[in-house]
């Protein structure tokens, strides 16, 4: 059995010391094979944030993976936006954009979905392009049957009917379809400070909230999430802040069968 902590939208520049602290407290406790980082690692892809930033990375002890989000490119240097708007990503915290994770038990595969522009007013949207999910179906060409798969991604693969407003990644459709027939067993995302969990074409969506920002929406504290399990069987288990320190809340359990996974 395997254990993946999966937290998201840490946005350093407005992050909440009592509850980073408190999350570095249970990743000690929790032991995770890997943690998982799905991006918005930063407020304003300032120099100081992708150092503090860098700091919270060297501080963890256990492997860790992470992609980029929309909040990692600057908003307001056009000029750095559009022509190296990963220089400082590549400079602080990875060269890689799109890491992956081989082990016996699993794999993780990373996408960017974030874009410098987009032919939409709102550029935080994300995209998933063909490329890109044929590099993720080439990844998993040589996984034994038996390995867990996992894709990290910023944008969703599914939302809530009160949030649809704030768009689904582009090419949503194609991509998972291929994703399914590729195998891929559970899609890990962020971006909208939810948490949530979804079954879709037999994939399960999590998702994970603002994991230490102050940036919260009413009523939905800071997350993160655990996932135990291997391909036969998975619990997702979601951490919530309760102003002192983070408790298990809500826990689900699925298995998967010939058809996908199911929840039981």
């Amino acid at each position: 059995m395997s254990t993946f902590v999966h937290i998201s939208d840490l946005h350093f520049g407005r992050e909440v010391p009592k509850v980073l602290a408190s999350l570095l407290e249970q990743i000690t406790r929790i032991r995770p094979d890997i943690i998982i980082i799905s991006g918005d690692l930063t407020q304003r892809a300032k120099h100081s944030e992708f150092c503090i930033a860098k700091d919270f990375l060297e501080q963890l002890e256990y492997p860790y993976l992470i992609v980029p989000g929309n909040h990692d490119i600057t908003t307001f240097r056009v000029f750095e936006r559009f022509f190296y708007p990963w220089k400082k990503w590549r400079q602080y915290i990875s060269t890689e954009l799109e890491p992956a994770s081989h082990t016996d038990e699993f794999v993780v595969v990373g996408v960017n979905t974030a874009r410098r522009f987009g032919w939409y007013l709102d550029w935080s949207r994300g995209r998933i392009s063909p490329s890109q999910t044929q590099r993720v179906m080439h990844e998993l060409e040589q996984t034994p049957d038996s390995s867990l798969r996992l894709l990290v991604a910023h944008h969703p693969f599914w939302l809530p009917a009160a949030y649809e407003y704030r768009h689904l990644i582009g090419r949503r459709d194609q991509a998972l379809q291929a994703l399914q027939q590729a195998g891929v067993d559970i899609i890990l995302s962020g971006h909208i400070h939810l948490t949530y969990s979804k079954l879709k074409q037999g994939v399960i969506i999590s998702h994970s909230g603002t994991t230490i920002s102050n940036r919260l929406i009413p009523h939905h504290p800071n997350s993160f999430n655990v996932i135990r399990g291997n391909r036969v069987e998975l619990s997702l288990q979601c951490m919530e802040f309760d102003g002192v320190k983070f408790q298990p809340t809500k826990l689900s359990h699925f298995v998967r069968s010939d058809s996908g996974w199911q929840q039981t």
